[in-house]
């Protein structure tokens, strides 16, 4: 399927036996979007919505719908967002405030403002770590 678009011409990457045979085996989706070449994991949605509409069946791509970054990325508003799976190992809860302690070209430093901040772990109270470091580089 080709589209023409502003005089270039955009050769479509749907390539439905190589799909279905990667949906078959139980692909992850980034699996899937290396075996194909695809770019984005919005293309991949677009590539798996007309697969199943072809099929007229119900696939679930394992990884598709999910934001997995495993770095912290500075959004297009600069801002810097941290998932609870990064913070996972530091004992933080909702609310934490932190402070920038050190900022260098390949490092931030953030100290948690409150040295004294606990969390409750089941039944025992687990002291915080008050500095926690993020390597981003």
């Amino acid at each position: 399927m080709a589209k023409k678009q502003s005089g270039k011409m955009f050769e479509s990457k749907f390539n439905e036996e190589l799909l279905t045979q990667l949906i078959e085996e139980g692909k992850s989706a980034d699996e899937i979007q290396d075996a194909l070449g695809i770019v984005s994991k919005q293309s991949l949605r677009q590539h798996v919505l007309k697969w199943m509409n072809i099929h007229r069946t119900f696939v679930d791509v394992p990884g598709l719908y999910t934001r997995n970054s495993p770095t912290p990325q500075i959004s297009f508003k600069k801002e810097l967002r941290l998932s609870k799976n990064m913070l996972a190992p530091g004992k933080f809860k909702h609310g934490d405030k932190f402070e920038i302690e050190e900022m260098t070209n390949a490092r931030i430093v953030l100290a948690r403002i409150g040295a004294e901040v606990s969390v409750e772990d089941s039944s025992e109270e687990v002291e915080a770590d008050p500095e926690a470091e993020f390597d981003l580089g």
